[in-house]
C-alpha cells in the first residue's frame, strides 16, 4: 500500500514538473516574441508609412522576397533573376535571396506584399533564434529553464542579430545555428546514417537562408571539437569513428541535394569568384567587444537629444563592457570545465579574426596587419566581411552564460533568496545596457501612381525593359522600391546586387552591373548633383545603350533633389512628361 502511494506520489510530482516546464517554455517563447515585436514596433505602429533609416538593403531584401513569390506564381528558375539587370539577369544563388524563407512564405507575399513578409520574418527571426537557443540549452545543456532563458536572450537579442533588424532577413534568421551545433555533437553518439541525414537536412536548409552563416558555424563547431579533442584524449578514440561516419553521410547527402544550386552559384551565369576590396573594410575595432550596439539602451542614453545616426548593421561581437566583465568572471570561475575552455578560446579567436586587417583602434587605422590577413585571400574568406566573424563570439557566449547562471543557482552557502537576488542584479547590470531599443524609422516614400496602377505596362513590351534613374544602389533605393512593388513584373535594366566585375562571369564580385557609357553620365548627376556636358556622341552612345538594355521606357522621380537627373535625361532623350507622380520618357522610337 505504501509502495503504491509512493508510486502515485511520484507520478503526481512528474506531472507537476512537466506542467511547470511547459509553463516555463511558454513564458520564455512569449517573452521572446514580445521582445521582437518591441524592436520593430515603430514600423508596425505606422504600417506601410515607415521604413528604417538608410533603407537600401531592406529594399533589396523586399525585392528578393517578391522574386520568390514570382518563382511560385510564374514557375521561374529560382536561381536566375531575369527581371533584374536585364538582359543578363542576376545569379540568385550568389546573392542573399533567402529562398529558404521567401518560398515558404510566398503566399503571404502574393496576398499582402513583400513588406509584410519582411516584417514577419524579422519578428520570427529574432524570436525564433532566441527560442532555438533556449530549446537546445534547456534540453541538452542545462536543467534550469531560467539559465536557458538568459542564454536565449543573448542568442536572439544581441547586436549580432538585432542590428540587422532593419535590413537583413538572412542575418537575423540564425535559428539553425544552435541546431547545427547540437546535431553535430550528436554524431559522437553513433547512429551515423540517421544523425548524418538529420544534419544534412539542416545544412541544406541553411544554404538557402544564408551560406555565410553556415560557413562560420562550420568553422566554429570544428574549432570547438578540435579543442575538446585535445583536452579529452581519453575519449577521442571512441569518438572519431562515429563522427567521421556521420560527417561522411552528411557531406554525401548534402552534396547530392546541393549539386545543381552550387554549380549554378559558382559556374552559372552571373557567377563571380572572390570579393572586392571594399568588403574587407567592414571590420571590428580592437575594442569592439566592449562596445554597445548603436541601437542599445546605453547608446540611446549616451546620444539622448542628438539626431539619430544611421543604424549600424555590422555590429557582430558587440557585447558591451558590463557583459564582458560578467563573462570574464564566469570563465575564470568555470575554467576547469573543458567545454567552457573550448568555447572561450573559440570566441576570443574569432573576435581577433573579426578585427580584420589592418587593425583599427578606436576608429582609426593603425596600419598593423591583423591575423585575418593570413586568410583574406583564401577561397570563401575572400568574400567574407571580417566583422561577421564576430558572430561566433556571440554564439560562444550563449552556452557560457547559461552554464554560469545554472551553476550560480546551484551554489551552496547562501540562502536561496539572497542567491537569486544577487544573480538577478548581476544579470540586469550586465544585460540591460546592451538591450536593443525600437529601431529608428523615417517616412516611407509612396509608390507613384504611374507605377502602382500599372500604367507603365502600356509602354513596355514582353521583352522590353524600364530604365529608372537614379540607378538602383544602396544609397539610391528608389528604383528597387518601384520595381519590387510591381511584384517584379517590371523588368529593369539595372539593379543592386553582387555580380562579376565588368559583367564577365568568373571575375571578382562588384556591386551592380558593368558600367556603360551612359551610366557614367547618370552617376555624375546622381552623386554630384550636377548636369554633365552632353554631346551628340553621348546621345548616340545613349541610344546604343538603350538598344543593349532593350529599354522602351525611362522613369525618374519628382522632387527638387532630382533636378540634375531629369535635366541629364532631357539632354539625352528630349523633353520628358510629368505624369502619375513620375517623369517619363517614351523611348520606343529610339
Amino acid at each position: 500500500m505504501r509502495q503504491r502511494r509512493s508510486e502515485e506520489s511520484d507520478g503526481i510530482a512528474e506531472i507537476t514538473t512537466n506542467r511547470t516546464g511547459r509553463r516555463a517554455d511558454l513564458l520564455a517563447l512569449g517573452s521572446y516574441l514580445l521582445g521582437a515585436l518591441f524592436v520593430v514596433a515603430p514600423i508596425l505602429a505606422h504600417y506601410g508609412r515607415r521604413m528604417p533609416i538608410s533603407p537600401g538593403d531592406r529594399a533589396q531584401a523586399e525585392y528578393f522576397l517578391a522574386w520568390s513569390a514570382r518563382v511560385v506564381s510564374h514557375g521561374e528558375n529560382p536561381f536566375h533573376i531575369t527581371q533584374y539587370n536585364a538582359p543578363l539577369g542576376v545569379n540568385g544563388m550568389a546573392n542573399t535571396t533567402v529562398l529558404g524563407l521567401g518560398l515558404p512564405l510566398s503566399p503571404i507575399t502574393l496576398l499582402f506584399g513583400a513588406q509584410v513578409t519582411f516584417d514577419i520574418l524579422i519578428v520570427l527571426g529574432i524570436a525564433g533564434t532566441a527560442a532555438a537557443w533556449y530549446w537546445v540549452l534547456s534540453r541538452h545543456l542545462v536543467s534550469s529553464r531560467t539559465a536557458a532563458w538568459v542564454g536565449g536572450l543573448v542568442g536572439g537579442f544581441a547586436p549580432t542579430v538585432t542590428s540587422h533588424a532593419s535590413y537583413h532577413v538572412n542575418l537575423v534568421a540564425q535559428f539553425l545555428v544552435p541546431l547545427l551545433a547540437w546535431r553535430t555533437f550528436k554524431l559522437l553518439e553513433g547512429r551515423p546514417v540517421r544523425n548524418g541525414l538529420i544534419l544534412a537536412a539542416l545544412v541544406v536548409y541553411q544554404v538557402f537562408i544564408n551560406e555565410e552563416t553556415l560557413f562560420l558555424a562550420a568553422l566554429a563547431i570544428a574549432l570547438v571539437l578540435l579543442l575538446w579533442a585535445v583536452q579529452r584524449r581519453d575519449r577521442v578514440r571512441a569518438a572519431i569513428r562515429p563522427l567521421a561516419a556521420g560527417l561522411g553521410v552528411t557531406a554525401g547527402a548534402s552534396l547530392i541535394l546541393l549539386a545543381y544550386p552550387l554549380w549554378f552559384q559558382f559556374f552559372g551565369p552571373g557567377a563571380y569568384h572572390g570579393g572586392e576590396k571594399y568588403m574587407t573594410t567592414f571590420r571590428m575595432d580592437v575594442l569592439g567587444m566592449t562596445s554597445y550596439g548603436s541601437n542599445s539602451v546605453a547608446e540611446r542614453l549616451r546620444r539622448f537629444g542628438e539626431p539619430p545616426p544611421p543604424l549600424g548593421a555590422e555590429e557582430h561581437g558587440f557585447l558591451g563592457w558590463t557583459l564582458v566583465l560578467l563573462l570574464v568572471a564566469l570563465i575564470v570561475w568555470q575554467w576547469h570545465d573543458v567545454l567552457i575552455r573550448s568555447l572561450a578560446i573559440t570566441g576570443v579567436a574569432f573576435q581577433v579574426l573579426a578585427w580584420g586587417s589592418p587593425l583599427q583602434w578606436q576608429g582609426r587605422d593603425t596600419g598593423i596587419p591583423g591575423p585575418f590577413a593570413l586568410l583574406q585571400h583564401l577561397p570563401l574568406f575572400d568574400t567574407l566581411l571580417p566583422t561577421r566573424l564576430g558572430e561566433v563570439t556571440n554564439w560562444a557566449v550563449v552556452p557560457i552564460l547559461a552554464l554560469g547562471v545554472q551553476r550560480l543557482l546551484e551554489l551552496d552557502g547562501l540562502p536561496a533568496r539572497t542567491r537569486r537576488l544577487f544573480i538577478a542584479t548581476a544579470l540586469v547590470a550586465a544585460l540591460l545596457p546592451a538591450a536593443p531599443m525600437p529601431i529608428k524609422v523615417v517616412t516611407r516614400p509612396a509608390i507613384p501612381a504611374f507605377v502602382s496602377a500599372g500604367t507603365w505596362k502600356q509602354y513596355v513590351g514582353p521583352d522590353q525593359t524600364v530604365l529608372i534613374v537614379p540607378l538602383p544602389q544602396w544609397d539610391f533605393p528608389t528604383a528597387i522600391w518601384w520595381t519590387g512593388s510591381t511584384d517584379t513584373d517590371m523588368k529593369v535594366s539595372h539593379g543592386y546586387f553582387l555580380g562579376p566585375a565588368d559583367g564577365i562571369d568568373g571575375h571578382h564580385a562588384t556591386p551592380g552591373p558593368a558600367q556603360r557609357p551612359t551610366d557614367k553620365l547618370f552617376a555624375e548627376a546622381m552623386y554630384k548633383g550636377t548636369v554633365p556636358p552632353i554631346t551628340d556622341a553621348d546621345r548616340a552612345a545613349a541610344r546604343d545603350d538603350l538598344r543593349y538594355w532593350r529599354t522602351s521606357l525611362v522613369l525618374a522621380p519628382q522632387g527638387a533633389q532630382w533636378e540634375a537627373v531629369r535635366t541629364t535625361l532631357t539632354g539625352l532623350f528630349g523633353p520628358g512628361t510629368n505624369t502619375g507622380g513620375v517623369w517619363m520618357w517614351d523611348v520606343r522610337h529610339l
